[in-house]
């Protein structure tokens, strides 16, 4: 809805389209819990959007000067209820959400504030959310957002690129579409971690990509295949009572061969072309645990050469935990503690202290895993990941 009305309203007007999504869901509020749930919540929700923006347009006095400066879009007074409705009927609102994001991501915009923007304005994300995707604070997110909306401000009405112009902008959609995938399969900010309504609109927003000639591209392939193979697993990521299952826990049953096929079918295809990106790698990655028959059978040493490579794109705490982890598969416990323990910038992680109390108590060493998994619990973000740790400190009783 705030995509399709900041089509509506303008650039610099984005914070009235916010207004009215608000103004729309708080009536829904008031009213669903006396009169019932629609049959077609959506189709609801935009109706009253619809009706909304046209009442901001007709009486107040911002709505007259927004008739003025889009009139090749509104025409006017009398032919903006039907226009209004066309731009919010299913068609159009469709790929609004992309065509959004690509015009979001301004190139006068630094990167960090073009992603900030999309995952605030389009996606949804809270300040704390984006700022726990970025891996930064709170402060420094709004900021972003608010130097990103002085920006459009300043360029008016948003224009959406056309033919190869999309191309420059992709890196920035792309990395907008893997932080919302990111938040729907691990949340740290819902009760359920697993949030099946975010992957499903990043797979969505991507095979729109893929549908498109100019952005058929085989970054975007990539990105595709990984969020397949993943999503494939959400099946087996928990128990009954909503606890997370580790990887080694899993039903392998359970996981899609469907899903997992089309992602090795997007995978194949996405070595066409001469770009090689971390996408890639990612990709590749999660194919080999996603096709080893077994938690033993998982092909470790391949896959610590692929973390070494994924390090060139995405030198991140993440990376280097997750490669810990294949070392200790491949190699031993021992040396993936060395590893892990070298590197400082991951000591103020729960992942990294529940990941060293893992290889301590392989090692035998209960009383340092003790600890580890102390430190872990005093950082966990979620109350699934909360649960995890403890499950492992009852283990060592």
């Amino acid at each position: 809805m705030v995509a399709t009305l900041t089509r509506l309203f303008g650039a610099r007007h984005v914070g009235l389209a916010e207004d009215v999504v608000q103004e729309t869901l708080l009536k829904a509020m008031h009213e669903w819990p006396f009169r019932g749930v629609p049959e077609q919540p959506a189709a609801w929700l935009y109706r009253v959007a619809r009706n909304l923006a046209i009442d901001r347009l007709r009486r107040e006095a911002r709505g007259l000067e927004l008739l003025k400066e889009n009139a090749a879009l509104l025409r006017s007074e009398w032919t903006l209820s039907s226009t209004v409705g066309e731009l919010m009927s299913g068609p159009a609102i469709a790929d609004d959400q992309l065509r959004m994001m690509f015009a979001c991501c301004h190139p006068l915009l630094p990167p960090e504030q073009q992603v900030a923007l999309v995952l605030k304005t389009l996606c949804g994300f809270s300040v704390p959310e984006i700022a726990r995707a970025f891996m930064t604070n709170e402060e420094l997110i709004n900021k972003r957002l608010y130097r990103a909306r002085e920006a459009f401000r300043e360029l008016g009405r948003l224009e959406v690129p056309q033919g190869d112009a999309l191309t420059a902008r992709l890196d920035a959609v792309l990395s907008a579409i893997y932080l919302l995938f990111n938040e729907g399969y691990h949340s740290v900010s819902h009760a359920a971690f697993i949030r099946e309504d975010l992957i499903v609109e990043a797979l969505h927003l991507c095979q729109a990509l893929l549908d498109h000639p100019v952005t058929q591209r085989p970054e975007v392939r990539a990105l595709f295949a990984l969020m397949c193979f993943h999503a494939a697993r959400t099946g087996s990521r928990s128990d009954a009572e909503g606890t997370i299952l580790l990887l080694k826990e899993q039903d392998r049953s359970k996981w899609d061969r469907a899903l997992i096929a089309l992602g090795n079918a997007h995978l194949d295809g996405s070595a066409e072309g001469e770009r090689f990106t971390g996408y890639h790698v990612e990709a590749a990655i999660a194919a080999a645990h996603a096709n080893a028959l077994s938690y033993a059978a998982t092909p470790w040493a391949y896959i610590v050469t692929l973390y070494d490579r994924l390090l060139h794109f995405k030198p991140t705490p993440l990376v280097r935990i997750n490669r810990a982890i294949a070392v200790s598969n491949a190699r031993g416990a021992e040396e993936a503690l060395r590893e892990l323990s070298a590197v400082d910038e991951l000591h103020d992680l729960n992942l990294y202290h529940a990941a060293r109390g893992d290889l301590l108590h392989e090692l035998g060493r209960h009383a340092e895993a003790r600890e580890a998994y102390r430190i872990a619990l005093s950082l966990t973000r979620s109350p699934a990941e909360e649960r995890v740790v403890r499950r492992k400190l009852e283990a060592l009783g």
